[in-house]
């Protein structure tokens, strides 16, 4: 059996995004080879002009994308168009301007950037503030968003460790004891709304070598009841295809999970891990 084998990858960006480089049938065609089940496309949908990925999606583009990719496929591989939203609940009525989320199999939300700290992908964001005080202001923005975006997946929850990691910080702290009440709000707020924790594995190949968001965090919100989790390895370049997926499977098992969901039409539909 291949690593990828049964395996559903909910968070594949293709060259539709300025910053990913390889076609989405291109993936499509990977992932017939690895026996992927499925493929769950996400355009990024930035709005908030520090973003790198700022005002760069083409709708029309995106859907030829699609069109191709499921064509490519088949009916050899489920192909599910998403789109990641930076920042919904600060830019959600433009983004309804522009996009019409009927049109998606599932939307998710991305925390990016803090307000009053900016982005915490790089190491600016640590520069002049103390780590603890950039997380909880992550933290207590993730909760806002989740409490009034329209979305159906919070992505990478825990991203900050990526700019600790760049600016050569500790990135080992265990949210679960230094912040238990902020995280059952939020992980609470994830199961009363019905939205997906991604449990994303592109920190395995990076310099914090652990997974977003961690594995206390993880185990936390299944203790609390969570049920809905999508697994996805975030890629956007080539050597990056599905990374850590088998990895991000076993950790599921290993927290008490055995199944783990796609979308369709935004509705989660489950699948057996």
């Amino acid at each position: 059996m291949t690593a990828g084998a049964g395996l559903c990858d909910m968070h594949v960006h293709t060259s539709d995004s300025p910053d990913a480089d390889i076609a989405a049938w291109e993936l499509v065609r990977r992932g017939i080879q690895k026996n992927m089940a499925a493929i769950g496309f996400v355009a990024h949908l930035d709005l908030d002009p520090a973003d790198p990925c700022y005002d760069s999606f083409d709708r029309e583009e995106y859907d030829y994308s699609i069109g191709r990719a499921r064509h490519e496929s088949a009916g050899r591989l489920e192909v599910m168009k998403g789109l990641e939203v930076g920042e919904p609940h600060r830019f959600q009525e433009e983004a309804l301007r522009r996009v019409d989320y009927g049109e998606y199999d599932f939307i998710v939300g991305a925390l990016h950037s803090v307000e009053g700290t900016g982005m915490v992908l790089g190491e600016e964001a640590f520069g002049e503030r103390e780590p603890l005080e950039v997380i909880e202001g992550y933290y207590a923005e993730t909760l806002v968003m989740l409490q009034r975006a329209d979305m159906d997946v919070l992505a990478h929850l825990g991203l900050f460790r990526r700019g600790m990691a760049i600016a050569g910080l500790d990135t080992s702290l265990d949210e679960t004891e230094i912040w238990p009440e902020t995280m059952r709000e939020i992980l609470q707020t994830l199961i009363d709304r019905g939205i997906s924790l991604e449990l994303n594995t592109s920190g395995l190949r990076r310099k914090e070598s652990i997974t977003y968001p961690t594995p206390e965090i993880l185990g936390l919100y299944r203790g609390m009841g969570g049920t809905l989790v999508t697994l996805g390895s975030d890629s956007h370049r080539d050597p990056h295809v599905f990374f850590g997926l088998a990895q991000g499977r076993e950790l599921l098992k290993e927290k008490g999970f055995d199944r783990a969901f796609i979308y369709r039409g935004r509705q989660p539909v489950e699948f057996p891990i």
